[in-house]
C-alpha cells in the first residue's frame, strides 16, 4: 500500500510492502473465520422467512443494456447463487498517532478496488488483498467523480505540487491497469476570496470541469479540448452534474446595481460544443442548491431554513415537473460539499434518481438502546407525490446504493450487534424485497458512515470506503486502519494466495 510523495504520513520501502502482505494474510484468516460464523447465520435467516427468501421473488425482470465504452457505466446486477457473503477484498494498514490521512475516491471494477489516498491512486486485487498498481500524482487529490465508464475510466483532480499549490490538474485513468491516459492544466487561480476549487465529471465521451472562473470539456479519447467558457460578469459557474447528460449549476447577479439580488440556475449543455439546450432559473427565495441528477434533472433545495426543504424535477426541455415536498427533516438528505468531493454537486446521500422515481431516506426511529430503524420512500418525479415505501424492519438501517436497471440496490444494517446486514434489490413497482446476500465484517471495519463516507456496489460486491483515517493509540506505535472492505457472495468467492 503506497502513498505517494510527501507529505505522505507512510514511509515507502520492499520490506513495508512485504509486511503488509502478511499482516493482509493474518487478517484474511481471522476475518474469513468471522464470516463463515455469519454465513451460517444469514442461511439460517433464509430458511427462517426473511422478506424475499421465497422462490417466487425472483430478482429478474430488468436486462442490462450494451453500452459503448465511453458512456458512464450503468451495470445491471445479477442475484447471486448464494446468500452467504464473504470478505472479498480489504485494505488495511497502519498510521501513526495523531497522523491524519485523506483518502477521496472509491471505485470498483471486476478485477480490481481503486482508493484515493492523499496524493496516491492504489489499486488493489480483489481476491489477494495484493497491490495490483499504484500511481503517484504531483500533489494530493482535490476533486473526484463517482463516475465510471463502460470500459472502467474515470477522472481525478489533483493539485500541481505540495503544500498550497493550485487545484489545476486534471487526469483520466484506467481503473483495471492504472495507467493514466492524458493530462491536462485547467486555468484555476486564486483570489481574495480563497482557493477556486473545481470539479469534474464525465458524460458520454468527454470530461466536463467547472471552476468559478469558468468551465471546460475534453474529449475522453485523447485529452483534447473541446471547449472552454470564461465567467462572464452576470454568472458564476458552480460545478457540473454528469452521467447521461451534463448539467451545470450557475449563481447569477441579473443587475448589477443590486448585487444583494442573485438567482440560481440550472443549465443544460451540449458536452461538445458547450453551448445552453435549455436554462431553467430556480424561484426566488431559493439560497442553496444541489444537482442530485442529471438526467433525469432533480434539483434538491433549501428555502432558507435549516437543511435541504425540498427536491425539484424538470422535464427534458428543462421545464418545471413537480416538487418532492422534504417534511421539515422528515427525509434524511445530505448534499453538504466538503474538502474531499470538493465542488461536487451531483454528490447527495442517501437518495438515488431512478428514470422515473427518487428514492429518498426517511428519518431514523429510535426505541432503546441499538433499536433503530428507518425507511425508503419513492416518490413519482412526474407528480411529486409517495409511490412505495420500502421498511428497513426492526433493529435495522436501510440506504439506497444506486438503481441496477429498474430495481433499487440497498444497504441493510444491522443495529442490535447481532443480525447481519445484507444488501437487498427493491422493486418500486411491486414494493417487494429481494436479498442479495447476508454478510458482516469484524467490528474495527465498522468505521463507514453511509451518509458520509463511500458505498459502491459492482460486479456482485459491496464495498465500504473511508473518506479519511486518523492514527489512534499510544506515541510511536502505529495502529491499524481500515480504508476499505469489500464483501461479496459465497458464489463467488475468491481466495487470497
Amino acid at each position: 500500500m503506497t502513498y505517494g510523495p510527501p507529505p505522505s504520513p507512510f514511509t515507502q520501502s520492499q520490506r513495508a510492502a512485504v509486511e503488509r502482505r502478511q499482516r493482509r494474510t493474518r487478517l484474511w484468516v481471522s476475518v474469513i473465520a468471522v464470516l463463515v460464523v455469519v454465513a451460517c447465520a444469514g442461511g439460517w435467516l433464509m430458511w427462517a422467512g426473511l422478506p424475499g427468501g421465497g422462490k417466487g421473488d425472483a430478482a429478474g425482470g430488468h436486462s442490462a443494456r450494451k453500452q459503448a465504452p465511453d458512456e458512464v457505466r450503468e451495470t445491471v446486477e445479477k442475484r447471486p447463487k448464494d446468500r452467504s457473503g464473504h470478505l472479498a477484498v480489504s485494505l488495511v494498514d497502519e498510521l501513526e498517532p495523531g497522523k491524519t490521512l485523506n483518502m477521496p475516491g472509491t471505485w470498483a471494477t471486476d478485477t480490481v478496488l481503486v482508493k484515493g489516498m492523499n496524493s496516491t491512486l492504489e489499486g488493489i486485487t480483489i481476491g489477494t488483498d495484493d497491490e495490483a498498481w499504484h500511481y503517484n500524482l504531483s500533489g494530493a487529490i482535490c476533486g473526484t467523480t463517482q463516475h465510471v465508464t463502460a470500459d472502467g475510466r474515470t477522472a481525478v483532480l489533483f493539485r500541481s505540487g505540495n503544500g498550497k499549490s493550485l487545484c489545476n490538474q486534471l487526469a483520466f485513468f484506467d481503473l483495471d491497469n492504472g495507467k493514466k491516459l492524458w493530462q491536462v492544466t485547467i486555468p484555476t487561480s486564486k483570489s481574495s476570496f480563497g482557493e477556486d476549487l473545481p470539479n469534474v465529471t464525465l458524460t458520454r465521451g468527454v470530461v466536463a470541469t467547472a471552476w468559478s472562473g469558468g468551465s471546460a470539456a475534453y474529449d475522453m479519447s485523447g485529452g483534447e479540448q473541446l471547449w472552454e467558457r470564461k465567467r462572464t460578469s452576470e454568472c458564476r459557474e458552480d460545478g457540473f452534474a454528469g452521467g447521461r447528460a451534463l448539467v451545470i449549476e450557475l449563481h447569477c447577479m441579473p443587475d448589477p446595481s443590486k448585487p444583494l439580488i442573485s438567482e440560481i440556475r440550472v443549465q443544460r449543455r451540449d458536452p461538445r460544443t458547450g453551448e445552453a439546450m435549455w436554462t431553467y432559473k430556480v424561484p426566488k427565495g431559493i439560497e442553496l442548491a444541489y444537482l442530485v441528477s442529471a438526467e433525469p434533472p432533480v434539483i434538491a433545495v433549501s428555502a432558507g431554513e435549516a437543511g435541504l426543504t425540498e427536491m425539484i424535477s424538470l422535464d427534458g426541455k428543462g421545464k418545471y415537473r413537480a416538487t418532492i415536498r422534504l417534511e421539515d427533516g422528515r427525509y434524511d438528505l445530505d448534499c453538504a460539499v466538503d474538502d474531499m468531493q470538493s465542488s461536487a454537486l451531483d454528490h447527495c446521500a442517501p437518495v438515488v434518481i431512478g428514470r422515473s422515481q427518487a428514492f429518498v431516506t426517511g428519518g431514523e426511529q429510535t426505541e432503546g438502546i441499538n433499536h433503530t430503524s428507518n425507511w425508503i420512500v419513492s416518490f413519482d418525479l412526474a407528480t411529486g407525490k409517495t409511490v412505495k415505501k420500502f421498511d428497513s424492519g426492526a433493529d435495522q438501517m436501510i440506504y439506497p446504493i444506486r438503481m441496477s436497471g429498474d430495481r433499487l440496490l440497498a444497504f441493510k444494517e444491522g443495529t442490535d450487534n447481532f443480525a447481519p446486514s445484507s444488501v437487498v434489490s427493491l422493486n418500486p413497482a411491486t414494493g417487494t424485497e429481494t436479498p442479495y446476500y447476508y454478510f458482516n465484517v469484524p467490528s474495527e471495519a465498522h468505521f463507514m458512515d453511509p451518509k458520509t463516507d463511500g458505498i459502491v456496489f459492482e460486479g456482485g460486491r459491496i464495498f465500504f470506503a473511508s473518506t479519511q483515517v486518523q492514527g489512534e493509540g499510544q506515541k510511536g506505535k502505529p495502529a491499524r486502519i481500515w480504508g476499505a472492505v469489500g464483501i461479496e457472495s459465497v458464489a463467488a468467492r475468491h481466495v487470497p494466495k
